[in-house]
C-alpha cells in the first residue's frame, strides 16, 4: 500500500492536503466518526468542512477533499455532499463527493463529484490489472470463435473487433501474434495500483465493486458483482450497469447499456451495446451496436450490428459478420459431432437463421444467408450470397435459393441499408467504420463468385452440404437475372454521384479521374474485417506494417486502418468501374464509350425493377388475406400498421431510385 499512497501523494500539487486539526479531529469523534489514527486523515487544505463528515470509520492512509457543492442528483436520489456511514480504509477522495452508506472499501481512489450510496463494498488489490492482460503472469484471454482456447485474444480496452478479427484469423503468423501480444502489454501494463472511481460516475444500490475501474459518468445501479473489469465511459456516452448484473473479467465500451441480471464474463463490448434480460455472455467479442437479451453466447466473434433477443436461442463458437439477427430457438453451436469441442461456424454479414435452426459445426455461409427453419444434419459451405436455405423435412432434402433477398425480399435489402445507417449506429466514440450498405465491394465478390458457381452446377451437382445427395439450387436463371441486376445497381450508385460531383461526362473522364489514386490494389478480393470491408492485399500490407519496427501501439494499428477508411470512397468507385467491366467480360481498357452507354440504357429499368419489388414485398403484409383477417376494415389496418405508400422505406427507395435514373438519362444526353 506504501506505493500506491506515494503515487497519491505524487499526484497532487504540494500543499493542497494538510492535516487535521486538534479540533476538527474532535468534532469528527462527536459526530460519530472513529480512526485508527487521526493522523494518518489527511484532509484538502482550502474547503475542507467537517461538518460534512458523520458515522464513518477510518483506517489507515486516507485523503479527503473539499465539499463546495451542495447537493448531487440522480434519478430520484437527492444526497448532501459529504461523507456519511462509510468505512475507508487506504482511499483518496476528490472534491464534491456524495458519498453515503459505503460499508467497506478499500485501496480506492474516488474522484470528484461522484455519486455513492448504498454500495456493500468497493474494493481492490494491489495486483489488479482490471480485466486487461498486463503480463504473462495477468492474462485474461477471451477464447473466440472456438472453446478450445486456439484463436484466444488478450482484451485491452478500445480494441476494436478488426483487431480482433486479424488476432483470431491469422493464427499461422507466429510474428504477428508476439506483436499484438508484446503491445498489449505495453499498453496494460502501467496500471494503477488502485482502482479508480471517474469523476461523476455513480454508484447506487450495488452489492460488491473489486479490482474494478469505473469511467467517467458510468452509472452503476443495483448490480450484484463487477470483479477485475474496466467500465469505459465519458460525459459524451455514459454506460450504464443495471439491476443484478454479475461482471467479471471484461472490459465494457464507451454508451454501453448492461442491465437486467445479464451475466458477463471474459468478454470485450465495443461501442453501443446492449446486454439485457438475463443474458449471458462469456468469452465473446461483441462488436459496435449488438443488442443481446434473454440468450446465451458464448465463445464467439460477433461483429457489429448483430441482433439476438429471444430466451431459447444461442450461439457458440461461432464468427459473424455483423448485421446478423438470431431467432428465437435458433441453436447455433451444437458442438457434439467432434471427439472434442472445437467446431466452429463462420458466417459473413448478414447471417439470418430463423426459428428454431440447428446447425451442424463445422459450416461457412456467405453474406447474408437466410436459414429456414430445420434441423441440419449435415455441414455447409454455402457460397451463394444474399440465398434462402429450406428443407423439405419428409424428403430429408436441402435446397438452396439463390438471390432470394433480391427476387422475394428487396424490402428487407432497402431496409437493411437504412437502418443500420440512420437508426443502428447511435455511436459518438466512432473506431472502426462500419460499412452499413448490403450492397458493397464484398458481397458484389461473392455475387461474382455466386455466378460463377450457378454455371458450375448446371453443368451437374455443386454439392454445398456434406451429404451424399447433391443440393439442388432453384430458379437460378431468375437469380442470375437478380444477381446481374443487382452488380449494375451497386455499380451506379456508387459511379453516378461520383460523376456529378466531380464533373465528370464519360467513362474515359471517370477512369482518368480515379486510377491515378489507385493504391495498386487492382483486383484483389474484398473481405469483411470487423464491420470495414477492406481489400485482402490491404489487410496484408496492415498485418506486414504492424510487425514492422515503426508500428509499436494500438492507436498506430488503428492509424493504418483508419488511412483505409479515408480511402474508401473512391476504392469502392475503382471496384464498381472494375465490376462493370467483369459483368461484360472485359478489361478496363475495353470500357468503350459505347459499353459504358448501354450500361446508363440499364440503370432506369433496373431502378424501376428495384423500386417495384421493394414495394411488392411490402405490400404483401397488407394483400396477405390471413395477415387482413384480424382486422374489421382496411381503415382499421391502416390505422394500426400505416399507409403502405408512407412506409418510410419505400420513400426512401422511390427517391433514390428517382435520383439515379434522373443522373443516368443525363449523362446519356
Amino acid at each position: 500500500m506504501e506505493k500506491i499512497i506515494k503515487q497519491w501523494r505524487a499526484e497532487r500539487p504540494a500543499g493542497c492536503y494538510r492535516a487535521l486539526t486538534p479540533e476538527e479531529s474532535a468534532q469528527l469523534e462527536r459526530q460519530g466518526n472513529t480512526a485508527a489514527n487521526w493522523n494518518d486523515v489527511y484532509v484538502a487544505s482550502a474547503g475542507f468542512n467537517a461538518d460534512r463528515v458523520h458515522g464513518c470509520r477510518f483506517d489507515g492512509t486516507v485523503f479527503t477533499g473539499a465539499f463546495g457543492k451542495h447537493r448531487l442528483e440522480y434519478g430520484n436520489i437527492s444526497l448532501k455532499t459529504g461523507l456519511y456511514r462509510s468505512h475507508f480504509c487506504n482511499v483518496s477522495i476528490d472534491d464534491d463527493v456524495a458519498i453515503h452508506n459505503l460499508l467497506f472499501s478499500i485501496n480506492q481512489h474516488i474522484s470528484d463529484s461522484v455519486m455513492i450510496f448504498g454500495v456493500n463494498e468497493i474494493s481492490s488489490s494491489e495486483g489488479a490489472s482490471f480485466g486487461m492482460s498486463a503480463n504473462a503472469e495477468r492474462r485474461y484471454p477471451i477464447d473466440v470463435i472456438n472453446e478450445n482456447g486456439g484463436r484466444a485474444v488478450l482484451p485491452y480496452p478500445n480494441m476494436t473487433c478488426a483487431d480482433a478479427y486479424i488476432w483470431a484469423k491469422f493464427r499461422g503468423d507466429r510474428d504477428l501474434l508476439d506483436k499484438l501480444t508484446g503491445m498489449t502489454y505495453a499498453s496494460c501494463g502501467n496500471l494503477r495500483g488502485s482502482a479508480v472511481i471517474a469523476s461523476k460516475a455513480v454508484i447506487v444500490n450495488t452489492k460488491a465493486i473489486r479490482d474494478a475501474l469505473i469511467g467517467p459518468s458510468a452509472v452503476v445501479d443495483g448490480a450484484e458483482l463487477i470483479h477485475n473489469s474496466t467500465i469505459l465511459s465519458d460525459a459524451r456516452e455514459p454506460t450504464f450497469v443495471g439491476s443484478a448484473v454479475q461482471i467479471r473479467n471484461s472490459i465494457i465500451g464507451y454508451g454501453n447499456n448492461i442491465d437486467s441480471a445479464a451475466q458477463v464474463s471474459s468478454v470485450m463490448t465495443g461501442t453501443s451495446v446492449s446486454l439485457s434480460k438475463a443474458a449471458r455472455v462469456g468469452h465473446s467479442v461483441v462488436g459496435d451496436c449488438a443488442q443481446i437479451a434473454c440468450c446465451e453466447v458464448a465463445n464467439s466473434l460477433i461483429m457489429p450490428m448483430h441482433a439476438q433477443h429471444h430466451n431459447n436461442s444461442f450461439l457458440i463458437a461461432a464468427a459473424l459478420g455483423g448485421q446478423s439477427n438470431i431467432a428465437a430457438g435458433a441453436t447455433i453451436g451444437s458442438n457434439h459431432n467432434s471427439r472434442v469441442n472445437d467446431g466452429e461456424i463462420w458466417a459473413k454479414r448478414g447471417f439470418w437463421p430463423g426459428l428454431c435452426v440447428n446447425l451442424r459445426h463445422n459450416s461457412r455461409f456467405a453474406s447474408f444467408t437466410m436459414i429456414s427453419k430445420g434441423t441440419y444434419q449435415t455441414e455447409f459451405d454455402l457460397k451463394l450470397p444474399f440465398s434462402l436455405i429450406t428443407i423439405d423435412e419428409k424428403s430429408n432434402s436441402v435446397t438452396v435459393l439463390p438471390a432470394f433477398w433480391f427476387t422475394h425480399n428487396m424490402y428487407a435489402v432497402m431496409r437493411s441499408k437504412y437502418k443500420f445507417a440512420m437508426r443502428e449506429d447511435k455511436r459518438i466514440h466512432r473506431g472502426s467504420f462500419i460499412e452499413p450498405d448490403p450492397l458493397a465491394p464484398d458481397t458484389v465478390d461473392e455475387i461474382f463468385d455466386a455466378l460463377n458457381l450457378i454455371e458450375q452446377h448446371r453443368a451437374g451437382a455443386a454439392g454445398n452440404d456434406n451429404s451424399l445427395r447433391s443440393t439442388p439450387f432453384i430458379r437460378i436463371n431468375e437469380a442470375c437475372e437478380a444477381y446481374r441486376m443487382m452488380v449494375r445497381h451497386y455499380c451506379a450508385k456508387n459511379i453516378l454521384p461520383y460523376m456529378k460531383e466531380n464533373g465528370l461526362k464519360n467513362i474515359k473522364e471517370l477512369i482518368i479521374s480515379i486510377y491515378p489514386l489507385s493504391d495498386g490494389d487492382g483486383g484483389s478480393r474484398w473481405i469483411d474485417c470487423g464491420g470495414m470491408i477492406i481489400t485482402e492485399r490491404s489487410l496484408e500490407n496492415i498485418i506486414s506494417a504492424i510487425k514492422g519496427d515503426d508500428v509499436k501501439t494500438f492507436d498506430c494499428v488503428h492509424a493504418l486502418f483508419d488511412r483505409h477508411t479515408a480511402a474508401y470512397k473512391i476504392e469502392k468507385v475503382k471496384h464498381a468501374v472494375r465490376s462493370i467491366a467483369k459483368l461484360e467480360h472485359v478489361n478496363i481498357n475495353e470500357l468503350t464509350e459505347s459499353r459504358f452507354a448501354a450500361f446508363l440504357e440499364a440503370v432506369p429499368n433496373d431502378c424501376a425493377r428495384i423500386t417495384a419489388l421493394t414495394v411488392q414485398s411490402r405490400a404483401k403484409d397488407y394483400e396477405n388475406p390471413f395477415r387482413r383477417a384480424t382486422y374489421e376494415s382496411t381503415e382499421e389496418m391502416i390505422n394500426v400498421l400505416g399507409a403502405a405508400e408512407e412506409d418510410a422505406v419505400v420513400k426512401k427507395t422511390v427517391k433514390e431510385m428517382d435520383e439515379l435514373t434522373a443522373r443516368a438519362k443525363e449523362l446519356l444526353r
